[in-house]
């Protein structure tokens, strides 16, 4: 593919990506970065595999109920692509635990369980000049959009202001597998955006949004400029 090729498929090979998060829409986030070849990703998870996961969660299958989502991850993903390296960390991503586990790393694709935890990856990603995708599903819509600090975009706290003052979440919502299955792959798209080059095609100050359900034929694109006060990227811009 001339938009590819091989100088492209070394950068990718180059790439460390942290992924909070192996639900979902990660599942298909995952396995599209492992199976096209990033060289190293971590996974941060700490949850375990439960039988209601399985409607949406492709990673996983009855065998592993119970069992730790990290783990099931790791064979799978390792199995799809021996080629690249694939690290777990059991543990829920906080304060005391952030920078130890994305510091070294290029990209980092958010996945945060609830508001706070959300807003924590977008200021240690603004502090340290981090580029990170977020990628969501609910129902049967979802969204994907990114944050590229050294461009000064509108960061998390732009795009969802209400959520930056929000540390508790709403509990679980009800999800379709082609949601999650398309905000992964749109997702996914942002990561190898960033690494081959094309930063220019990236979601930054906007959000791509769909529905899988009505299949409405058309993808929709929300403009969001970054705030100027914006309480949190303001500190770094």
């Amino acid at each position: 593919m001339p938009e590819w090729g091989t100088e492209r498929q070394h950068l990718i090979e180059k790439a460390k990506v942290v992924v909070i998060g192996a639900g979902g829409v990660k599942s298909t986030l995952l396995m599209s970065l492992t199976a096209v070849g990033i060289g190293k990703i971590r996974i941060v998870e700490f949850d375990k595999v439960e039988i209601s996961n399985l409607n949406r969660q492709l990673l996983y299958s009855t065998d592993n109920i119970g069992l730790s989502k990290a783990e099931c991850c790791e064979k799978r993903l390792r199995d799809l692509n021996p080629n690249s390296t694939i690290e777990l960390v059991n543990e829920k991503i906080d304060s005391s635990n952030i920078e130890s586990l994305c510091d070294d790393f290029d990209f980092v694709v958010e996945g945060g369980d609830s508001p706070a935890s959300r807003n924590l990856v977008n200021e240690f990603c603004l502090s340290k000049q981090i580029p990170f995708t977020h990628a969501s599903a609910q129902f049967n819509y979802g969204y994907v959009f990114s944050v590229i600090p050294m461009l000064k975009t509108a960061c998390f706290a732009c795009f969802f202001p209400k959520d930056h003052s929000r540390n508790e979440t709403t509990g679980p919502v009800p999800v379709s597998v082609l949601s999650t299955s398309i905000a992964g792959s749109l997702g996914a798209s942002e990561v190898l955006k960033w690494f081959m080059g094309y930063h220019d095609s990236m979601f930054v100050n906007r959000r791509l949004c769909f529905s899988s359900l009505l299949l409405s034929s058309e993808f929709t694109v929300k403009e969001q400029s970054r705030n100027p006060g914006c309480p949190i990227c303001a500190r770094y811009y």
